[in-house]
């Protein structure tokens, strides 16, 4: 037992420090607002309106780091609100004794206290956007070090203002600071920190609506709650800006972004938010709207008709807005659910680009995999697959499926020829008919990519049996009936020693001799002899070794391995036969080598060389490149002409070792 103990308790001190500092922070904005209101200099009510807004970020911020340790927004949260509460006590202390007293040594102090607490919300403002759900990445960590230059250049230009930067205290010279002939210095710096605020601000919001369009579900209802706490936040700072006297409303405002944050950090109880957001982001923009057309009304006919105080242009303005309301409302509502929610309401739309992806591939299989992702983009949804009628995963977009997936079978001429998976997407019940819809004019590809796929193994399966009876046939001649034609011969050589050179035995023995040489003819058309004899690695070596002198170096690297089926053994050797042929004939290469290995059931086939380029080869070889491109297909095998690195070019055919 006393190891258990021990092992907790770092973990008990690192919570209780972590409490402790937001406790801390907490009280020292609440004491800071007593002292504000008991001094009665000013920003009583500022002091007040700190106290939600700091106690949320510190409070989050450690609860997110007790349950998470580490996690980067749970530091920005404890880090912006700690320095933001802690330093506020300071200031409202060292700002009453400065007022009253010239003492150099307070004023020193209240510098550095000014510029502890601009630091704490101005980590908030800058880096909690960037780090926010799970840590800055890619492009974000960029900007996080560019957000770390303007906290160092803020701190710079707080502690080098000639005057100390309250409006409670007149002209009082900064101990730390320039002269007060550099004041544009300081100002250039202020200048600097707020372009690169913004521009922090900018990409981090930038970052958050890029994990919004490309992240999992869960990523997205996090980012969710994040559009949902700041929309409540800039409307606080809009009643702010306006001069309206609600600090109350400002507090619990900016508090609600933390605490959005904290939701969906802690992943607790994250309802979906997309109905949440819709509507925040519909009223604000028709509100903005309305507003807007009555106050371009109001300004632009009173600015025409030269009545601007006129009585009457209120009244034309609510008629104007009154009529323009319902067709804003709908454009909007429009563009905001296909933010929100994707294509739902739009299933025609959605429908016709299915059928024309379709349309423009090149075949059924291939088109799926776009069609699903590009559907799932579509439609925000979680999960989207299509399965065969035997179970096969004919293609995916999402994560897994969840346990409220909704599979819908895919009927294709009153036949079920497969299923379709669909997880997250819109719960209304005409969004039904969409799914049914998708299932409707899926259910043909996914035919035809079966019977596709059937003709395709089909072929497979002809061209083996094909191979291998041509592989029977040539061990047939080749042992059966050329042996017993070479008897022959002798035999009539035997008659002619004992009979005398008669002209019909001579006859007959020529014969013989025709009929040998058609056989090895046959023989040698139906499979090369010496692929049966040595097995494909030794063919392909002599193949390499009969190169002309004058010609590029040829070398073979090859592994030993089973031999494949005939027919792979033969496709191999052809492929190689033909591009060796081209290498030699157009690429002008100086050396070629050819690759043979097998890799988890295929057998790889390479032959690269150090010539013109895959263009001049493609340009002169006719149909030989056509002609390896079938002989791997046939076997369900696939060929590529690529770029050599360095110059040239390599032909690589991928062939299954043993195909159905």
């Amino acid at each position: 037992m006393p190891e258990p103990q021990a092992a907790r308790r770092p973990e008990r001190v690192r919570t209780t420090a972590l409490w402790a500092t937001a406790l801390a922070a907490t009280v020292a904005a609440v004491a800071a607002a007593v002292v504000a209101w008991e001094a009665g200099l000013g920003q009583e009510t500022a002091r007040i309106a700190e106290i939600p807004v700091i106690a949320a970020c510190s409070g989050i911020g450690a609860l997110i780091l007790t349950s998470r340790p580490g996690q980067p927004v749970g530091r920005a949260l404890l880090t912006g609100g700690a320095g933001w509460g802690l330093a506020s006590l300071p200031v409202e202390l060292l700002v009453v004794e400065v007022s009253r007293t010239e003492g150099r040594v307070a004023a020193t102090l209240l510098a550095v206290a000014f510029t502890v607490r601009g630091l704490g919300w101005l980590v908030l403002a800058v880096v909690l956007p960037l780090v926010f759900p799970d840590g800055a990445d890619g492009k974000s960590r960029w900007w996080l070090r560019l957000a770390g230059a303007d906290l160092a250049v803020f701190a710079a230009m707080m502690l080098a203002q000639p005057v100390l930067i309250d409006d409670r205290l007149t002209d009082e010279p900064n101990p730390l600071g320039l002269p007060l002939d550099r004041q544009p210095v300081t100002d250039a710096a202020a200048l600097v920190v707020v372009a690169l605020g913004v521009a922090c601000v900018v990409a981090g919001l930038v970052a958050v609506a890029g994990r919004w369009r490309s992240g999992t579900p869960l990523v997205r209802q996090q980012v969710g709650w994040f559009a949902a706490g700041l929309v409540v936040t800039l409307a606080a700072i809009g009643l702010l800006v306006s001069g309206v006297d609600a600090a109350p409303v400002f507090a619990l405002g900016v508090a609600a972004l933390p605490i959005a944050v904290g939701f969906a950090v802690l992943q607790h109880r994250l309802y979906e938010v997309d109905l949440l957001v819709n509507r925040a982001l519909l009223y604000l923009l028709l509100t903005s709207a309305v507003v807007a057309v009555y106050v371009l009304v109001v300004a632009g006919a009173g600015a025409m008709l030269d009545e601007r105080g006129a009585g009457w242009l209120p009244w034309v303005a609510t008629a104007v807005v009154a009529v323009a309301v319902q067709p804003l409302r709908e454009a909007i509502q429009g563009a905001v659910n296909r933010m929100t929610y994707g294509a739902w309401d739009e299933p025609q739309t959605v429908v016709r680009s299915l059928h024309t992806r379709l349309a423009d591939a090149a075949s059924p299989e291939h088109a799926l995999p776009d069609v699903v992702a590009a559907l799932r983009d579509a439609l925000h949804l979680a999960h989207l697959s299509v399965n065969g009628i035997d179970g096969t995963l004919l293609a995916s977009a999402g994560g897994p499926p969840g346990a409220g997936a909704r599979r819908l079978p895919l009927v294709h001429g009153g036949v079920t020829v497969g299923e379709l998976t669909v997880d997250g997407g819109r719960r209304r019940r005409r969004d039904d008919r969409v799914r049914e819809e998708l299932a409707a004019a899926l259910a043909p590809a996914v035919q035809a990519a079966r019977l596709r796929s059937d003709l395709v193994r089909s072929r497979e399966r002809l061209v083996v049996a094909r191979e291998e009876e041509r592989k029977r046939l040539r061990r047939d001649l080749h042992d059966g009936l050329g042996p017993a034609l070479a008897g022959l011969t002798l035999k009539l050589d035997t008659a002619r020693n004992l009979l005398g050179d008669d002209p019909l035995l001579r006859e007959m023995r020529a014969d013989v001799q025709a009929t040998i040489t058609d056989v090895r003819r046959i023989v040698d058309g139906l499979r090369p002899v010496a692929l049966d004899e040595l097995g494909l690695v030794e063919s392909l070596r002599r193949l390499v070794d009969r190169a002309p002198s004058g010609g590029p170096a040829v070398r073979l690297v090859a592994e030993e391995a089973d031999s494949p089926a005939a027919a792979v053994e033969l496709a191999a050797y052809r492929i190689v036969q033909e591009a060796l042929t081209n290498v030699l004939r157009h690429s002008g290469a100086g050396e070629c080598e050819v690759r043979v290995q097998g890799d988890d059931g295929t057998l790889v086939v390479r032959v690269s060389d150090d010539g013109r380029g895959p263009a001049a080869l493609d340009r002169r070889t006719g149909s030989g490149l056509e002609t390896m491109r079938e002989r791997a297909e046939e076997l369900g095998g696939s060929l590529e002409l690529l770029d050599r690195p360095g110059g040239g070019t390599v032909v690589r055919a991928v062939l299954p070792r043993n195909p159905a």
